[in-house]
């Protein structure tokens, strides 16, 4: 009996990663800088890169994107860039009208998504808000793939894999050690046989994310 759960338990081991390989494993979708104010009529365009566990670019996918706003959903227009050797995807949005929109990017790659927080779109008139600089990192941590292995209690987003990484909602690290890693994590050796991939991160991006990490409680736009 025992050694028939054990090979229970390993066929369905198996079976899972054989599953888990069938839609090619997992990806981090990572969406660059994105501007603090949409405006209805006014083409919002986003650029992507997919890269299979974070490490791998992916090419040759077909995404789409979305935006939802309570019932009413819109469809954009996405393509593949290659310029001057970068890569990557876009994709175009135009709001019909203000209010709390969500856009979804689908990577067409599995289940490999991103998905922003909700954004406020204005009318042409209004005046738009800064964002402060925990704001924009808390924005970050969701567009820039991080929910994808960490938790915060701040993005109510579900990422792939989520727990992977360690739950960062009580987290606060030295300022100057976590921007060191944030640029090259391989300064800090695996934890439990995990290692931080490096997401290539834009030296302006760091600085948001330290604020949001460190920061005390949620700051909103001002």
């Amino acid at each position: 009996m025992k050694r028939f759960a054990i090979g229970a338990a390993v066929a369905a081991i198996i079976a899972f990663i054989a599953g888990f390989t069938s839609f090619g494993g997992w990806a981090v979708v990572s969406v660059a800088k994105i501007p603090d104010g949409w405006v209805t009529g006014k083409p919002l365009q986003l650029t992507w890169t997919v890269r299979q566990h974070a490490v791998s670019p992916l090419y040759g996918l077909k995404p789409t994107i979305q935006a939802r706003s309570g019932s009413k959903v819109i469809e954009g227009t996405t393509w593949e860039f290659n310029e001057q050797g970068t890569r990557g995807y876009r994709g175009r949005l135009t709001f019909p009208n203000p209010g709390e929109w969500q856009v979804t990017i689908y990577s067409g790659f599995g289940r490999s998504n991103a998905v922003l927080v909700p954004w406020n779109v204005y009318d042409s008139e209004s005046k738009i808000p800064t964002f402060t600089e925990a704001e924009r990192g808390r924005r970050m941590f969701a567009s820039l793939g991080c929910v994808s292995c960490h938790v915060h209690r701040d993005v109510d987003i579900k990422g792939q894999l989520s727990d992977f990484g360690p739950d960062l909602s009580e987290k606060k690290l030295p300022a100057e050690y976590l921007a060191k890693f944030l640029a090259n994590p391989s300064i800090k050796p695996p934890t439990n046989g995990k290692q931080m991939p490096n997401l290539q991160l834009k030296g302006k991006d760091i600085p948001a994310l330290i604020a949001f990490i460190n920061s005390d409680r949620r700051i909103t736009a001002r």
